[in-house]
């Protein structure tokens, strides 16, 4: 048998294993949920956001085929608007 921290005054006792896993799921979900709950949530939607929109913007402009369209350029200049509200130095 297993011990686990039962949720209920978090004390250790023996616990089965499907009662182990119970226990395991609840503090999975919990983490979770803490997670999204605090601040780190909006500032990984930020991050994200910051990588993956010019991917996106650079396979788009390489479909379209925009002869006087500069990917790079047009990057740089939405970067150098955004980083600086969120407190990042960019000069390109």
């Amino acid at each position: 048998m297993a011990y686990a921290l039962v949720p209920d005054g978090y004390k250790l006792e023996k616990v089965t294993k499907g009662q182990k896993e119970a226990v395991d799921k609840h503090n999975s979900n919990e983490a979770v949920r803490a997670f999204f709950d605090g601040p780190a949530s909006g500032e990984l939607v930020k991050a994200v956001a910051l990588v993956v929109t010019p991917i996106v913007l650079a396979a788009l402009a390489k479909q379209i085929d925009l002869p006087d369209f500069n990917v790079t350029s047009f990057i740089d200049e939405q970067l150098s608007k955004i980083l600086p509200d969120l407190g990042i130095d960019f000069s390109p």
